[in-house]
């Protein structure tokens, strides 16, 4: 008996040292991956009673997903592209039609240079090769694919953005591998 409350202390104080270090690394990778995204850490809080340490890391990773999941998309973009930056036929290839401009590849990268090569919505840096584009207004709504219409999105906010099964899509996130690992 004296054992075990012995053991279940050592226990106790171990978790309890490592709780800061993991909430630390959690804000740590949200602030530096998705610095547009404004997590709410109130979760924290309201589990300290929890004695199951990783129940209570747990809850507060699905918290911070949710958060992020849920967090709305730019009604437009940053600043446009200057007139002198625009290449023929600009105009008349950004009017609304079903299939992409020929320069599609072009407007993708400055659309990708224009944000600073980062999501648009949660401000992850991307390559141009992972980056994925959509738009402010749906061409189906009348957009056009003209730069100021041009969001650059990285592989989580795409999946979102295209999410027809929310908890689906939350379990698919890389993102929830990714502060799952935090865990100790």
């Amino acid at each position: 008996m004296y054992k075990e409350k012995i053991f279940k202390v050592k226990i106790k104080a171990k978790e309890d040292e490592g709780f800061p270090l993991f909430l630390k690394d959690l804000k740590s990778y949200m602030l530096h991956h998705h610095p547009k995204i404004d997590i709410d850490y109130r979760i924290v809080e309201k589990t300290k009673d929890e004695e199951n340490m990783e129940l209570r890391q747990t809850l507060i990773i699905e918290s911070v997903i949710k958060q992020f999941f849920n967090y709305p998309y730019p009604k437009e973009t940053q600043a446009t592209i200057p007139r002198e930056k625009l290449w023929i036929n600009y105009e008349e290839k950004s009017k609304s039609n079903p299939k992409y401009p020929s320069d599609w590849a072009l407007r993708k990268e400055f659309a990708w240079k224009r944000d600073h090569k980062n999501c648009s919505r949660c401000g992850n840096e991307l390559n141009i090769d992972e980056a994925y584009t959509s738009f402010v207004k749906e061409i189906t709504d009348g957009g056009g694919y003209n730069l100021e219409n041009i969001m650059t999105l990285c592989v989580n906010c795409n999946k979102i953005l295209n999410s027809k099964n929310p908890r689906s899509t939350i379990s698919s996130l890389n993102l929830n591998d990714n502060l799952m690992s935090f865990m100790k």
